[in-house]
């Protein structure tokens, strides 16, 4: 699934790039920049660790490259779907990191904003104990998309989505010990 640029002409000349950055590469950074926290957070709802999580996310980041992003009508939900597929292929492959997430250009770590409080881990341990169904429709809820959306973009029923987020807003809510405070809203 993972598109690469287009290999340079076998013709003897080579293809230069020019060192001074162009619009377009603003443009992705700042893409980059804004999606790429997001994204890791999004797939650390769906159960993924902070390590898994990045990892996902660039290698969406790539299939999104050289243009292909700005061909999409909706690059911020191609982009969750790709990076959770890839999340999901690490399955198979899962062990503790050795090596520190590499730097994006610029120097800074994607992982540096991306900190915890014990409250958010709480809630991280919980929703990994829903049933993916219910996972899946909160983590996108949580990331802004509505059900509808949800659902166009997992291939469901919206009334299916609808019900598994409901049900797991219910779970949520009992295993947070907070029935009485949504039955007072």
């Amino acid at each position: 699934m993972t598109e690469l640029p287009a290999a340079a002409p076998i013709t003897g000349q080579r293809v230069r790039r020019s060192l001074v950055p162009t619009q377009q590469d603003y443009e992705f950074d700042a893409f980059y920049t804004f999606e790429m926290t997001r994204v890791s957070v999004f797939l650390m709802n769906l159960g993924a660790s902070p390590y898994e999580a990045a990892d996902a996310a660039h290698e969406a980041f790539l299939a999104l490259l050289p243009d292909k992003w700005r061909t999409l009508e909706h690059p911020g939900a191609y982009l969750r779907t790709v990076a959770y597929r890839k999340y999901l292929r690490q399955a198979t492959s899962r062990m503790l990191p050795t090596d520190p997430v590499p730097d994006r250009p610029g120097g800074t770590c994607p992982m540096e904003l991306i900190i915890l409080t014990n409250e958010q881990q709480r809630m991280l341990d919980l929703l990994a104990e829903l049933p993916l169904a219910e996972r899946e429709a909160m983590a996108w809820n949580l990331d802004g998309f509505n059900h509808e959306e949800t659902a166009a973009i997992l291939g469901k029923n919206p009334a299916a989505v609808r019900q598994a987020y409901k049900r797991a807003r219910t779970r949520l809510i009992n295993a947070l010990g907070l029935k009485e405070a949504a039955t007072n809203e």
